[in-house]
Formats: structure tokens, sequence, C-alpha cells
């Protein structure tokens, strides 16, 4: 049975979704009542690494197609979908978003789909494109424990009052689900407010739970980071997490805050508080120029076996130039050390350099 359904999954459900992906799109372009925009991203990195061993390589970042289609006033359609090196030569299509929303009382919205899940202000407002990132990776927290997306449901609210409030509830899938097909047997939920008191500031809460039968599934959710490691745990686990943001985007300084904090329950070992921290300050002048440093911290607790125990620093220093709207290259310098050392299961990770360049494209 279990095969039959991988099977109707990649053989039958996966063409379905993408024939409906091109089908509207193309439809967008022959209605006078839709329209539609196409944009393409993309990113080409040098890295230098210097530790224990010393290497330098240069790589083809992830390349995405972005489409947002707007049938009237209040349903629209947005699709995103990246192509990434999986190794040996080989690249591999993933839909990192496909969702339908219908706009059904003023601020108010209802999603259907799969969508990022809004945790945080670099997951909510930041998509897979590096252009728009601030610094040339995602904070350390990526790699470990944050869902990057929800295949479900999400109401949403958007700029409400004086204070432009902002509300999002999802039901959805969890951090076991692959891709877009998804059985709701280990369902998630998030509740997330954020509000702007000015439009260049934002402050951010949110809380997000989870329950899994088999918890080495979680690893494959999230993206990017240090020294990303296989989840040694396959056992059942719940999730609780809260998220802390804020967000300052101004015409010369910028800056940005993500805390995070989980705890994890499982019937071996018991619970386990887990912590991250990502800092990022920016100073812009003579206008396409920004100079940045940012501190990152990740500390998971001793008994916790989900992500492996695991604690790291990272110290970065960086400089961006934005040649255009569509065009920017970042040079960055990194320095990664743990927390403790005598962290029983962090696997020996000594301290390392990184210096990185990043070309950061749209069209």
């Amino acid at each position: 049975m279990k095969q039959i359904k991988n099977v109707l999954n990649k053989q039958i459900l996966k063409p379905i979704i993408w024939c409906f992906f091109l089908v509207v799109f193309s439809s967008s372009l022959h209605s006078q009542n839709m329209s539609a925009r196409l944009n393409a991203y993309g990113h080409l990195n040098f890295e230098s690494v210097f530790s224990d061993t010393t290497y330098s390589n240069f790589s083809l970042g992830e390349q995405e197609l972005f489409i947002n289609a707007k049938f009237n006033d209040d349903f629209s359609f947005l699709g995103e979908i990246t192509l990434n090196y999986s190794g040996h030569g080989n690249y591999r299509l993933n839909i990192e978003r496909l969702r339908l929303k219908y706009n059904y009382y003023r601020n108010h919205s209802i999603i259907i789909g799969k969508f990022h899940t809004p945790v945080n202000y670099w997951n909510d407002v930041y998509f897979h494109a590096r252009l728009f990132f601030p610094t040339i990776d995602r904070p350390l927290m990526f790699s470990k424990w944050i869902p990057v997306h929800t295949f479900g449901m999400r109401l949403q609210g958007q700029n409400i009052g004086k204070n432009n409030f902002g509300y999002d509830l999802l039901l959805g899938s969890g951090m076991s689900s692959e891709d877009i097909y998804s059985v709701f047997n280990e369902p998630s939920v998030t509740a997330a407010v954020h509000w702007k008191p000015v439009d260049e500031m934002r402050y951010g809460l949110s809380y997000y739970y989870t329950s899994m039968d088999d918890a080495s599934n979680m690893a494959a959710h999230s993206h990017g980071g240090d020294d990303h490691s296989m989840n040694m745990y396959s056992g059942p686990l719940d999730f609780h997490m809260l998220n802390a943001s804020v967000a300052y985007f101004g015409e010369k300084w910028e800056f940005l805050n993500e805390f995070s904090f989980n705890r994890t329950e499982t019937d071996t070992l018991g619970a386990s508080n887990n912590v991250s921290n990502f800092i990022y300050l920016g100073r812009r002048f003579l206008e396409k120029n920004v100079a940045f440093t940012g501190f990152d911290i990740l500390y998971t607790g001793e008994n916790d076996l989900h992500t492996y125990p695991y604690d790291r620093m990272k110290f970065i220093l960086g400089y961006k130039y934005e040649y255009s709207e569509k065009l920017n290259v970042k040079a960055q310098v990194e320095y990664y050390t743990n927390v403790y050392d005598d962290h029983s299961h962090n696997h020996a990770l000594g301290p390392k350099f990184e210096f990185k360049i990043q070309m950061s494209y749209g069209l």
C-alpha cells in the first residue's frame, strides 16, 4: 500500500500540479481580466574555508522562478519553483510555494496550499531569492529547527489599524511533511502576530507546535546553515517553539534581531530546552553601499536527540554593493567557534574562518 501511495505521489500528483502551475500562468497572459508577473532570480557563490582542511570552490546557487497571478480583486495565485544542485552532477526541482489566496473581507484573507511558515521576520518577509537577503546565508536556526514551509490552510490579516497590526493562524502538515503532497496525520499549529508602528520597523511574535511519530524527518524541513547534522532520533517527539523578531530597515541604518526558543519532549530523555539568537546591524552609505556585521548563536540541550546536542557561534563582517534593484554583490568574512568546548555531542566541530562572495541577480 505504501509503494502504491509513493507511485501516486511521484507519477500522478506532481505532474498534475506542474500542469496547473503552467496553465494558471499561460491563462493569465491571455485573459483580459487577469494579470500575471513572472520573475527569475539566482545567485553564484565563491567560498574559501580555513580550518583543519583548507579549500575553495565556486558554485551555482539556487535558481528560482516566481509567478504571481491575480484573477480579480479578491483571488490571487503565487508559485515559487527552485532549481538546486543536489550533488554528483544532479539538480533537483523543488516547489517552494504554491498557494491560492482569497481576500474575503477588507484586509483579511484565507490561503490554501504550500507557503512559508510565518514564525519570524526572515521567513515571512524574504523568499528564496538571495538578492533580498541582508547577509549571504540564513541564520543558524534555519539549519536545525525552523519549519520553513507549511502545507495547509492559513487565515491572515494585514495592516489593521494605525499600528498596521497583522496576524496569521495556520493549520498545516507538520515538520515531517515533504514537498506538497502530505497526509495530515502529524499536523502543526502556528499563531503569529506582528505590528509596524512606522514603515521601516516591524515587531513580531509567534508560537508553533507539532507532534511527530518519527522525528528523524524533521531535519529535511529546514534550510541551510553551517555544519548541518542528520537527525539521530527516530521516535515520537512533541515540539513547542516561541519566536520574537525586531526589524528596522531605514534609509541609513538596518537592524534585525531574530530570537528562537523551543522545547522538545520525548519518551526517552524527557524535555530539552534549545535556544538561538541572530543579530544583524548594517549601515548604508553613498546610496548603494552597505557595511554590516552580525552575530549568530545556537545551542541545543545535552539531552536533545532530534538535532544532536550542538552549540555554535558565528561572527560576521561583510559588505554589499547594489548595482541596481536586480543585481548586487556581497562579500563576507565569517568566524565559527563553539559555545562550550566540552559539549559532549558536538562532533569535534572546531573553529574555522570562511570568506564568501555572492552575486545575486533577478530578471
